[in-house]
């Protein structure tokens, strides 16, 4: 009898822990909803602007005298630094929700949202030139809950940005 006991008394525990106890509408709810961009739209995002204050820094990366200054989520600074003592902003590239950058020769490559994205800079000009993107490489934006685009049912050809919270 006391094993018997024992077993239910185990069984009840654990059925606390199983999947799918709550409602259906409560899964199929989200606190959330996802602001997205074209295809199109977000391929043009990536531009080169003035340059402008650093407010939440990132990773550095140094190519011979230019600094490339991530901020966060927005792109990166390019900065000068022919002298370090007095290093010299130049210009910003905006790349929205670039989180990181990699050099090789003379080619950057930056994660911008899902994409890989190859271009160069040429401060001379302080201009840029897009060589290669690799679409979808990295996956999607999730929900702050956890959710892929998805649950969503966001189209394919639009690209999750951000996520709004609903009130």
């Amino acid at each position: 009898m006391k094993k018997l006991l024992f077993c239910f008394s185990i069984l009840l525990i654990l059925q606390s822990c199983w999947p799918g106890t709550g409602s259906d509408d409560d899964l199929n709810r989200s606190n959330f909803k996802p602001i997205t961009q074209s295809r199109q739209d977000f391929e043009k995002s990536i531009s080169i602007m003035g340059e402008r204050p650093v407010i939440n820094s990132g990773k550095i990366y140094v190519k011979e005298d230019l600094i490339y200054l991530n901020e966060l989520g927005e792109g990166f600074h390019i900065i000068d630094n022919t002298d370090p003592i007095n290093p010299n902003p130049v210009a910003f590239i905006k790349i929205p929700l670039a989180t990181d950058l990699a050099i090789r020769n003379n080619i950057l490559y930056v994660h911008h949202a899902v994409d890989l994205v190859a271009f160069t800079y040429s401060l001379d000009s302080n201009s840029l030139n897009i060589v290669h993107r690799e679409r979808n490489v990295f996956p999607a934006l999730r929900s702050p809950e956890g959710l892929e685009p998805s649950f969503y049912n966001v189209p394919e050809n639009e690209i999750v940005i951000g996520y709004q919270q609903l009130n």
